[in-house]
């Protein structure tokens, strides 16, 4: 099987594998791409990223799709057996252009991460969005409660799209280790730069009273004068995990959107065994309800969210022991990298078929 894959972020393209980046960040001869390598039968992936001239990024960056990456691959689809576009801005261009001049194509694989574009259901993009995915031959996503959306505005992709978790690779994460740093334990951790519901999570630490600190990590415009909040820029990935590992929990406080994201922030705690306090929202709601390790609170809930988080602090040594277990069994079994894989070269064997 020879893919041609699409995908809607930069990676580095290299002779040797990279250390400090993660499958999903690099392409490398020596191995094959991301989650593709846990394919039964081994396929041959070109991965194609959104690279572009600098003038072309801004003018992308204004119309919200990757028509560049298009033209990069237009003259030679024909070599490929199927193509899977990770992201569906990347697949918008190619899709029109297939419908307006009846382009024969291999099948396409669409994994539509945020709705089309974050759930619009008006406006050109939208359009653009309903024209093009009507050439779609498949489509996944990763948030169950984006149907309802598909079945309102894209009701033509309901005999042919399936929710399928995103999975974490446990074996890749199991062989990195942290060292401990003197304020383990002592401290909350709270991860991103966007679509963060600090409000809410700075109101609730203010109201309570408990022993650790809070550290927000990513967004470094953040302001808070409460002295026992430390707030810290995007640092490198070791660094990021150390500081993970090394906290009493986490809190993911994610904005109510139905679409998904905050995903690979949520897996990556939970695969290094840190207990999970998180916002009950669409995006990750399936995730929180995989595994015994995450304890929810209601979105935008001062009182819910304070209350929580004093019962975290305040849980004893097995509870918290318990919640780690239970994360990282998650990401070994239903929300495992190797079982969104097999759901995948499932489909691709059938569009083939």
């Amino acid at each position: 099987m020879k893919i041609l894959l699409l995908i809607n972020w930069k990676i580095k393209y290299c002779d040797d594998i990279p250390k400090d980046l993660q499958p999903s960040d690099y392409d490398c001869p020596q191995e094959t791409y991301w989650f593709f390598k846990y394919f039964k039968n081994k396929p041959e992936v070109d991965v194609v990223d959104i690279s572009a001239p600098k003038f072309i990024e801004k003018i992308e960056d204004k119309v919200r799709f990757h028509f560049f990456q298009t033209f990069k691959i237009l003259f030679k689809l024909n070599k490929y057996d199927l193509i899977f576009v990770h992201g569906s801005n990347s697949a918008m261009l190619l899709c029109a252009l297939k419908r307006v001049f009846h382009i024969k194509t291999p099948p396409i694989l669409d994994v539509d991460i945020s709705s089309f574009h974050q759930a619009y259901t008006s406006g050109l993009i939208h359009r653009l969005s309903q024209f093009s995915s009507r050439t779609f031959d498949y489509m996944v996503y990763h948030t169950s409660s984006q149907w309802d959306y598909y079945k309102k505005y894209f009701p033509w992709l309901k005999d042919k799209c399936k929710f399928i978790p995103f999975g974490v690779d446990y074996n890749y994460w199991k062989l990195k280790t942290y060292k401990d740093i003197p304020e383990k334990n002592q401290y909350i951790v709270c991860v991103g730069y966007r679509k963060r519901d600090w409000n809410t999570l700075l109101k609730a630490f203010d109201r309570i009273d408990i022993p650790e600190c809070l550290y927000l990590i990513g967004n470094p415009s953040i302001t808070c004068n409460n002295p026992k909040v430390k707030v810290l820029p995007f640092i490198p990935i070791d660094e990021l995990m150390t500081y993970i590992t090394n906290s009493k929990f986490s809190v993911v406080p994610l904005d109510d959107f139905n679409y998904s994201f905050g995903q690979m922030t949520l897996l990556q705690q939970m695969v290094l065994g840190v207990p999970i306090l998180a916002a009950n929202v669409p995006a990750i709601r399936d995730y929180i309800n995989s595994s015994k390790g995450i304890i929810s609170y209601q979105a935008y809930n001062v009182d819910d969210l304070a209350n929580k988080m004093e019962l975290m602090s305040n849980a004893k040594h097995d509870f918290i022991e318990k919640m780690k277990k239970d994360n990282i069994r998650a990401t070994q079994t239903v929300l495992s990298e190797k079982m969104m894989a097999k759901e995948f070269e499932n489909i691709c064997n059938e569009l083939l078929s």
